[in-house]
C-alpha cells in the first residue's frame, strides 16, 4: 500500500509529488464538498510553498495498480504551522472538487428563465451550471476554464424549481434531494477528467456501479460475512408531514396556496396520523409551480426505511478493488436486505499505521 499526493499549480503545471509526509486524510460523500487535510514536516517544505488553489491530487498504489482516488482533486483553502511534540508541522486543508460549484451563484433575476424552469432533475442541474459556471454564461468573467458540463440524458423525475441567487452547491442539492424523494436516485459531482480539468456530471439509481441483489454482479455485505460494523435498520415517522400547503406570491387572500397530500399515510394510525407542514414557495408565480414545491415536499416528509452501517475491508471485499465510492452494495442484517449505497469514504493514511478506511452505507425500502 502507498499513497502520494501529486501538486499542480491553478494552471495545470505540476509543482511535485510529495510521499513523504505524516499523516493524509481525506473524505468524499455524496452531494457534499469533501475535504483534505494533509501534514508533512516544516522542514520538508517552506511556508512559502504554498498558495491558495493549488491543486492536489490523492494517487493510491494498491496490488501494483496506482490510481486516483474517487474520481476528484482538492483545493488547497489554508495552511498553518503547528507544534507537534517539539517538530515543527505544517498543516494543508483543501476541499475536492465539488467546491467549485460553491463559488457562484444563480446571477440571474427571480421569475426569469436562468431562474425559474421545469425539466428533468438531472438535465435541469447541468442547464444551471452551464449558464453560471459553463460555457453559457454570459458574463465571460464569470466562465470558469477547464470546466465542462455533461451532455443531458433526461433520466431522472421532472420538476419545477425557482433558485435565483441561490449558491450553486446548495442548489444542487436541493434538486438532487427532491428527486430521489420522488422515487428517482439522483446525484451529482464535478470529476476531475486531466489535471486541472474538471466536468460535471449527474448520475440516477447509483453514482458508481450497481452490485445490488439484482444486479448480476452482487457484492454481498453483512455481520455473516464479517464485513459490516455498526449496522441499523428502523422505521422512522419522526419527522414525517403527509399534508402539505404550499404558498405562492401574493399577500393574504390573493396569496396563490395549493396542497398536496397522501391519504394512504393519513390513514395509518387514524385518527392521529394527519400530518400537516407549510411549504414556503414565495419565489413562484403560477399554480403549476407552487403545486410541484407542493408535491416535492411531500415526498420529502415521506416515513422511511433505512439500512446503514460501516462496511470493513475484507480479503474478499477491498474498497478500490471490489467496489467503489458511489457504488451499491447487498446489506443483510437482522434478517432483511436492503441495496446500499456507499455513500461516504473516509481514508487515513500514515506510515506507522498505515491505512484506517471509514466507509457509510445507507439504503431505504
Amino acid at each position: 500500500m502507498r499513497y502520494q499526493v501529486d501538486r499542480f499549480r491553478p494552471d495545470g503545471t505540476r509543482i511535485d509529488s510529495i510521499q513523504n509526509f505524516n499523516t493524509l486524510s481525506y473524505v468524499r460523500t455524496e452531494n457534499e464538498i469533501g475535504a483534505l487535510v494533509l501534514t508533512i514536516p516544516l522542514k520538508a517544505f517552506k511556508y512559502e510553498d504554498w498558495s491558495v488553489n493549488q491543486v492536489l491530487e490523492i494517487w493510491r498504489e494498491k496490488n501494483g495498480v496506482l490510481e486516483l482516488q474517487n474520481e476528484t482533486a482538492y483545493f488547497v483553502q489554508d495552511w498553518e504551522l503547528y507544534n507537534d511534540a517539539g517538530q515543527h508541522m505544517l498543516a494543508v486543508y483543501a476541499k475536492d472538487a465539488n467546491w467549485l460549484l460553491d463559488t457562484r451563484i444563480v446571477a440571474h433575476y427571480a421569475g426569469s428563465t436562468d431562474s425559474t424552469k421545469t425539466d428533468y432533475a438531472d438535465d435541469m442541474m447541468k442547464e444551471i451550471v452551464y449558464a453560471n459556471m459553463g460555457a453559457g454564461t454570459t458574463d465571460t468573467d464569470r466562465v470558469l476554464s477547464g470546466f465542462t458540463v455533461a451532455p443531458d440524458t433526461s433520466a431522472s423525475v421532472s420538476l419545477t424549481r425557482s433558485f435565483a441567487w441561490g449558491r450553486l452547491a446548495g442548489v444542487m442539492q436541493d434538486i438532487a434531494n427532491s428527486a430521489t424523494e420522488q422515487g428517482t436516485y439522483t446525484c451529482f459531482d464535478v470529476v476531475r477528467t486531466s489535471p486541472c480539468n474538471f466536468e460535471f456530471r449527474t448520475y440516477t439509481g447509483q453514482r458508481g456501479k450497481d452490485h445490488g441483489r439484482t444486479s448480476g454482479d452482487v457484492r454481498l455485505v453483512g455481520e455473516i460475512y464479517g464485513n459490516l460494523e455498526d449496522a441499523r435498520f428502523g422505521t422512522y415517522h419522526g419527522e414525517e408531514w403527509n399534508f402539505v400547503y404550499a404558498g405562492g406570491q401574493g399577500e393574504e387572500y390573493a396569496r396563490i396556496i395549493e396542497t398536496a397530500s397522501d391519504a394512504a399515510r393519513i390513514g395509518q394510525g387514524y385518527p392521529y396520523n394527519r400530518r400537516e407542514y407549510f411549504q414556503d414557495a414565495r419565489q413562484q408565480a403560477t399554480t403549476d409551480a407552487v403545486y410541484s414545491d407542493a408535491y416535492a415536499a411531500l415526498g420529502e416528509g415521506k416515513p422511511k426505511q433505512v439500512m446503514s452501517g460501516k462496511l470493513v475491508d475484507t480479503y474478499g471485499m477491498q474498497f478500490g478493488i471490489h467496489y467503489g465510492f458511489g457504488d451499491i452494495v447487498s446489506v443483510e442484517a437482522f434478517d432483511t436486505a436492503v441495496d446500499c449505497h456507499v455513500t461516504s469514504v473516509g481514508v487515513k493514511y500514515d506510515a506507522e499505521n498505515g491505512e484506517q478506511i471509514d466507509i457509510r452505507l445507507r439504503g431505504e425500502l
